[in-house]
């Protein structure tokens, strides 16, 4: 079997990460005597050495070979994300420790110490969100042989696209690049793709500063690294930015109008979809002032530049799209924030009668005076 294509490369890959997870099993479980236990080290190490040799003769342009490439992964990397591809099939619980993980490729504890690199923080895999631990630790930290491991949902779906015929994929590109040309039908395509924009917004600032957020953020769409959070949310905007200078008449959408009435930024726009999405999926419109400030904060210094989010001249505050509630000392960040509902209502339409809907005294007086001239039921129907 050739294996220069994603295809036929992943399965060669399987194989021979299959025969090493054999090897190293018996050399934990079996009683052997040191000539025998050598033997079984030296076929290990020659496992690895193919999979080196099988990533060199990769051809074509295909995603299993974007992402070797685009992050340098070698043949450790590669061994380790295909250990946690096989764990992701095999068991309900997908994650290993450290140093499990680690197993595959180390037999000796010294190869252990040696190995906690590839699972820092700033190593390879864990930089590119292909694998992704539970929980932070300091680069070259021991612990690291404790903490759990995963693989990404978005190096899963990369893998399994990998499986996919060359013809299959390019129709999906193609897919995707056709959305940035495509207008919307609605200004709910619209709220939708900003909704999406907040959700990224919402992870970001869970991974960036270990907050919790209310709603559920696991959604597989969701890239699991800081790093693509990074990426992905510039990419978000530029598409929803093109799908709207495609769109006619996107002028008439609310958040539209909203955004060019009050000179609006994205983080603007951003932290009202949080906030109206929040009223709806959660039953509550409030959210604390500090953590929407996080919301739209890349960074530490990023939220230092921004503290004045929800400062009395600030656009949202100053042009009445928020209040704030149970301030403290005057500090606009110890307050809740929500929508009032009139801007609830112009971004999504009235929920409530509007006043010309209301029924008025005359209107109330005339139609009692309708019912008592009414014999029955059926005199009722009659003239209605």
């Amino acid at each position: 079997m050739n294996p220069r294509h994603d295809r036929q490369l992943l399965k060669r890959l399987l194989d021979v990460a299959d025969e090493l997870g054999q090897l190293r099993r018996d050399q934990r479980d079996l009683v052997l005597d040191p000539p025998e236990r050598a033997r079984l080290e030296r076929s290990a190490r020659s496992r690895i050495t193919d999979v080196g040799k099988l990533l060199k003769q990769l051809e074509g342009s295909g995603p299993l070979r974007l992402l070797l490439e685009r992050y340098r992964l070698g043949k450790e990397h590669v061994l380790l994300m295909l250990e946690l591809l096989k764990r992701r099939l095999s068991q309900d619980d997908t994650a290993l420790k450290g140093r499990e993980l680690l197993g595959i490729l180390f037999s000796s504890s010294f190869g252990l110490l040696e190995g906690v690199r590839l699972l820092a923080p700033d190593s390879r895999l864990v930089a590119a969100g292909v694998i992704v631990p539970e929980l932070q630790a300091a680069g070259g930290d021991p612990e690291l042989l404790d903490l759990r491991f995963r693989l990404s949902d978005r190096a899963f779906r990369i893998l399994l696209r990998a499986l996919r015929a060359r013809r299959e994929r390019d129709h999906e590109g193609g897919t995707v690049r056709d959305l940035a040309r495509r207008p919307y039908r609605s200004h709910l395509e619209h709220l939708t793709d900003l909704r999406r924009l907040a959700r990224l917004f919402q992870k970001r600032a869970a991974r960036l500063f270990h907050g919790d957020w209310t709603d559920e953020l696991d959604d597989a769409e969701l890239p699991d690294s800081l790093t693509l959070l990074q990426r992905q949310i510039p990419r978000t905007i530029q598409l929803i930015e093109a799908r709207l200078a495609a769109t006619p008449n996107s002028a008439r959408f609310p958040l539209v109008q909203l955004r060019d009435q009050f000179r609006l930024e994205i983080e603007h726009q951003v932290v009202l979809v949080a906030l109206i999405f929040q009223e709806l999926t959660q039953g509550t419109p409030y959210l604390d002032a500090a953590d929407l400030l996080k919301l739209v904060s890349r960074s530490e210094e990023d939220l230092v530049r921004r503290r004045k989010l929800f400062a009395k001249r600030s656009p949202l505050v100053r042009h009445g799209l928020v209040d704030i509630d149970e301030v403290v000392l005057d500090k606009e960040l110890s307050g809740e924030v929500y929508v009032p509902n009139a801007v609830v209502d112009r971004v999504l339409g009235p929920a409530r009668a509007t006043e010309g809907a209301r029924i008025d005294e005359a209107s109330k007086d005339e139609f009692k005076r309708f019912l008592s001239g009414i014999d029955d039921s059926d005199d009722f129907f009659r003239r209605l």
